[in-house]
């Protein structure tokens, strides 16, 4: 991984090299290291580490990209002409923004663990084998990742901006299976640092899960009432995040919101805030073209408060730059990375106890889009879909595919739970703090068969 100093002295090496009125600099650097495992063995070992360099060179009205990762003085030289011949080809944009030339004050994330970034391969395994004992001896077959891995982002510009981060992660996932591989339960357990990931309660949990999924039963589509776990809520979080806070959607009328905010369209419990600065998470406190990042509160109590903007999405509707800029030249539009759902007063027992009739749902699977405008999705569940009947769960249902607007299912919330941990169970990933979600009607549209 780029450590600080490391990337300084590369971007000076750069931008001694580049001829021309305005260059930036983006640095990525990523170690990761998994021990993956099925059939109840540890299959594959693998560390993989990965630099990028990407410079952006402005002309005059034109500008010219260009990716490298290798660092050294040839490879740089060849990247740097690479770009500079991009832009002088390249067709003049008459709204192109000068780049930053203040530096900007960055608040502080601590989202880098040493004993993250020095867990070995043997800790990991180790770790594995504890739960794959316990599989074998209650005839379970496990399979799954184990993930410890550090990274760093560096943006810096010739005019003399410049901002580091660096971070870790640990995550364990882990698909349990019995019946021939028929039914599965899965759990998950996440954290910056490698000793907060409970590995061990993952495992008895995967496996609780499949037990408990024995000899499902079908379900006949419809509305249920609903309780999600906090892997599903990612997920839908993920797309309203995607589809909602969109700042360029927003001011091209393109989104549901039809440039207006305000509006009282949610359960009055529901608050959404993008926030990088959340210690569970440790996002990056600027954004890629060197502007500080911004807490950005979604939904506000049910309603649609904010969106989250670059300066270009900002002009365009007379809002207020946020700092959530990716990489330049960008057509997709700024959006959230790091969602936060506050909690609310329900323990997940209570939200059992108090369903005379629904499903629990573990996760969701093969999620997309349907609608923007109405923000709708559809997929299915999977790893665990629970009957409850009077508090209780009752059986296992086979899994079900769904189209759901979010709209709507955000605005039919019975219950939010009281512990919100950080989750990477989006299927796209993302960085998501995210309680249990109670919500009365959900639409199911048919079996999945199995």
């Amino acid at each position: 991984m780029l450590t600080r100093e490391q990337a300084q002295s590369l971007v000076k090496k750069v931008f001694s090299m580049v001829d021309a009125e305005q260059s930036e600099v983006i640095l990525t650097s990523a170690v990761t290291n998994s021990t993956r495992f099925s059939n109840n063995v540890i299959t594959q070992n693998v560390g993989l580490s990965n630099d990028s360099l990407r410079l952006r060179v402005v002309i005059g009205r034109r500008q010219g990209v260009a990716t490298v990762n290798q660092f050294d003085d040839d490879s740089i030289r060849r990247c740097v002409q690479s770009a500079l011949a991009v832009a002088k080809v390249s067709a003049e944009d008459s709204n192109l923004l000068p780049m930053l030339d203040q530096q900007p004050q960055y608040e502080t994330v601590t989202a880098w663990r040493e004993a993250t970034a020095k867990f070995s391969a043997a800790q990991r395994a180790e770790a594995v084998g504890r739960v794959l004992a316990e599989y074998d001896r209650q005839g379970i077959e496990g399979a799954g990742i184990f993930d410890t891995d550090e990274g760093s982002v560096c943006y810096a510009n010739s005019r003399g901006v410049f901002g580091y981060k660096a971070g870790t992660k640990a995550e364990f996932s882990v698909s349990a299976f019995v019946d021939g591989g028929t039914v599965e339960g899965w759990a998950e357990s996440f954290d910056l640092d490698v000793g907060r990931v409970k590995v061990e309660a993952a495992g008895k949990r995967a496996a609780e899960k499949a037990l408990a999924a024995r000899n499902p039963r079908d379900l006949e589509p419809g509305e249920y009432t609903v309780i999600f776990e906090p892997a599903a809520v990612a997920e839908m979080v993920l797309f309203y995040g995607w589809l909602a806070g969109n700042g360029l959607s927003f001011a091209e009328k393109r989104s549901f919101h039809k440039g207006e905010l305000g509006q009282k369209r949610l359960d009055s419990r529901l608050t959404i805030t993008e926030d990088p600065y959340h210690p569970e998470l440790g996002g990056t406190p600027f954004d890629m073209e060197g502007f500080a990042r911004q807490r950005v509160t979604l939904v506000d109590k049910g309603v649609i408060a904010a969106v989250c903007h670059d300066r270009r999405s900002a002009a365009l509707c007379g809002g207020k730059n946020t700092g959530h800029a990716n990489p330049q030249p960008d057509s997709g539009g700024p959006g959230p990375d790091s969602l936060v759902v506050a909690t609310g007063s329900d323990t997940p027992g209570a939200m059992l106890a108090g369903t005379k009739k629904g499903l629990l749902v573990t996760k969701l699977h093969y999620t997309n889009t349907v609608n923007a405008q109405d923000v709708s999705i559809t997929g299915m569940t999977r790893a665990g879909t629970y009957w409850i009947e009077n508090g209780k769960i009752s059986h296992a249902v086979k899994n079900m595919r769904f189209t759901q607007s979010l709209l709507s299912a955000f605005a039919d919330i019975e219950a939010i739970g009281n512990q919100a941990h950080a989750t990477g169970g989006a299927l796209f990933g993302g960085n998501f703090v995210v309680p249990d979600l109670k919500i009365r009607r959900w639409r199911f549209s048919s079996p999945t068969g199995f």
